[in-house]
């Protein structure tokens, strides 16, 4: 097999890997916040109680195979469930283009280990989108062990010469992210007199900027965040006949920090030109 045909099949298994991922998500976004363990029982049909065979376990195409309902009872299982796996998967894709985009990047010893990392760093900034935008709540379980995580991530490619941000730049994005956060948080109480950004958002945005350093993460972060926010919110305001929906910002800022790891570059050259 040539290296480029051999980088090709790499893709196709991080796609898998990442839809299977994202199959294991679903049962986190259910369970995680009604406090039960993800780990066990096994997937079960919610009405019949029967147990997921592993061969109607296959990411996307299980779902596909059975017309969307459980085999047993005949109950419809959501398309939420193949949504979250494909897109879960697409994101591993993007990761392993983004991380490794020629084949020759291959040949580097420990290259794999970038974009390995990188998508179960998606694939949490994607759990905490859906159980947020399902309960209005952002779980400290997965944030808060994320941010030393992402520390140490930083230094272990540091260690290795493999792309990566530098320590600094990752203590610090985590530390000076969680500050900005809690000023803008605490001043938005002072002038309105309510929450204007929950705790959550503080520290998901603490561990997003030890993952992804200060400048320009976060502050396109939040700018992207808020602009898709806005977006959505005043679309749904304009559909429900001027009644504003609540919306949470978890999944917005969770978007935009995706958005400026893969697109931080270019966006910054084209606002500032001249830098």
């Amino acid at each position: 097999m040539s290296l480029y045909g051999f980088w090709i099949f790499l893709a196709a298994v991080f796609t898998f890997v990442g839809a299977c991922v994202g199959s294991f998500l679903n049962v986190v976004a259910w369970r995680l916040p009604a406090g039960q363990s993800v780990a066990s029982p096994p997937s079960a049909c919610p009405k019949c109680g029967s147990r997921i065979r592993p061969w109607d376990n296959i990411p996307v195409l299980s779902w596909l195979i059975l017309h969307g309902k459980c085999r047993d009872c005949g109950t419809k299982i959501s398309p939420r469930y193949p949504m979250v796996e494909a897109l879960c998967g697409g994101l591993w894709l993007v990761v392993f283009l983004h991380t490794i985009p020629k084949p020759e990047m291959l040949l580097k010893l420990g290259m794999l280990q970038v974009p390995a990392l990188f998508g179960l760093y998606v694939s949490a900034l994607l759990a905490m989108s859906l159980i947020d935008a399902d309960h209005f709540i952002i779980p400290d379980v997965i944030s808060l062990p994320l941010i030393p995580i992402g520390i140490a991530v930083t230094a272990l490619l540091n260690l290795q010469g493999l792309p990566s941000i530098s320590v600094p730049a990752s203590i610090f994005g985590a530390t000076a992210g969680a500050g900005i956060m809690l000023a803008i948080a605490l001043l938005g109480r002072l002038l309105f007199g309510r929450e204007a950004m929950g705790m959550g958002d503080v520290k998901l945005v603490a561990m997003i900027g030890a993952w992804q350093g200060l400048l320009p993460a976060l502050p396109l972060t939040v700018f992207l965040g808020s602009l898709l926010g806005s977006i959505f919110g005043i679309s749904a305001t304009i559909l429900r006949g001027g009644k504003p929906p609540k919306l949470p910002f978890g999944p917005y800022l969770c978007a935009g920090a995706v958005g400026a790891w893969l697109f931080g570059d270019p966006i910054v050259a084209w606002l500032l030109p001249e830098l």
